[in-house]
């Protein structure tokens, strides 16, 4: 799904539309509030949370089409939207970047470095 790369650096590094692979060192560094040169789920998380909500420009809790296409694909939007409705919660949206990091972590110890 990816939306965690394209969210991330897209808040982190201030510019839109974000690059679609990966996360530049420059990227995790922004993320990485405490500066032990790791990010862990709760910074991944807390990032995302801050993210959605400058997504939410309507302010009414939850994502449309046209907020997020600055930072995803609508593919990925469809992805996320797992109710189908049309807009996506910050619950379908902070789902979704749990299970991007979960990917991203390839050994499992709950960080990214």
């Amino acid at each position: 799904m990816r939306i965690l790369t394209t969210a991330t650096i897209a808040l982190a590094l201030g510019a839109l539309p974000a690059l679609a692979q990966g996360i530049p060192a420059q990227g995790l560094a922004a993320v990485d509030k405490n500066g032990d040169g790791v990010v862990t789920r709760d910074e991944m998380i807390a990032t995302m949370d801050a993210a959605f909500v400058q997504l939410d420009t309507d302010r009414d809790g939850y994502l449309s089409a046209a907020e997020a296409e600055v930072t995803i694909t609508s593919e990925q939007f469809a992805a996320a939207d797992t109710n189908g409705d049309g807009r996506v919660s910050k619950e379908e949206f902070i789902t979704v970047i749990v299970a991007d990091f979960n990917d991203s972590d390839k050994n499992g110890d709950g960080v990214l470095n």
